[in-house]
């Protein structure tokens, strides 16, 4: 039977944090062709311990990286990263891999993702590094995230229309 997997918040920031004003060898770097912003948030989520998954019945339904030529487009693209973690699982499903929902801006934790949209498409996407609060007040986030690299670089002044997605796990066997 299938059981709901914690995602390791903690390890998901550090690899952020370590990474986000450089580049991991072991991962191509995709800066040159279109921007590096979605292949850095899978590895900060594989880095959380959340599986590549290999189950989904098509290429848009899997999300894993082996190297440039064996990979999915969810692993390196905002829009096709969207639709996997978003429609891999919800409510009523418990397929393998990744279990995540939108969630409001007042509600994201660490590791949790914010993306940039543009007519109704994600066009960039960040990771959460830092909750600032004043006592039980939320003051704004920190997020990392490549093209263009950023460390701790407070959410507030990213302009555009965002997208909130909280991470609640994975299904694992």
């Amino acid at each position: 039977m299938k059981e709901l997997m914690p995602y390791n918040r903690e390890l998901a920031v550090n690899y952020a944090k370590a990474w986000a004003l450089g580049r991991n060898p072991t991962y191509q770097d995709y800066e040159q062709w279109g921007g590096d912003c979605t292949n850095f948030i899978s590895q900060c989520i594989k880095a959380g311990k959340i599986p590549f998954d290999n189950t989904g019945n098509d290429i848009m339904k899997k999300w894993y990286w082996y190297s440039d030529s064996k990979r999915t487009p969810s692993w390196t693209a905002a829009e096709a990263f969207y639709k996997y973690i978003i429609g891999n699982n919800n409510e009523n499903t418990d397929s393998f891999g990744v279990y995540a929902r939108m969630a409001n801006y007042n509600e994201l934790e660490l590791g949790d993702l914010v993306q940039l949209v543009y007519g109704g498409k994600a066009y960039h996407n960040m990771i959460i590094t830092e909750v600032i609060l004043d006592g039980d007040y939320l003051i704004d986030y920190l997020i990392c995230q490549h093209t263009y690299d950023l460390l701790d670089y407070p959410l507030s002044l990213k302009e555009g229309e965002k997208r909130y997605i909280k991470i609640l796990g994975y299904y694992g066997w």
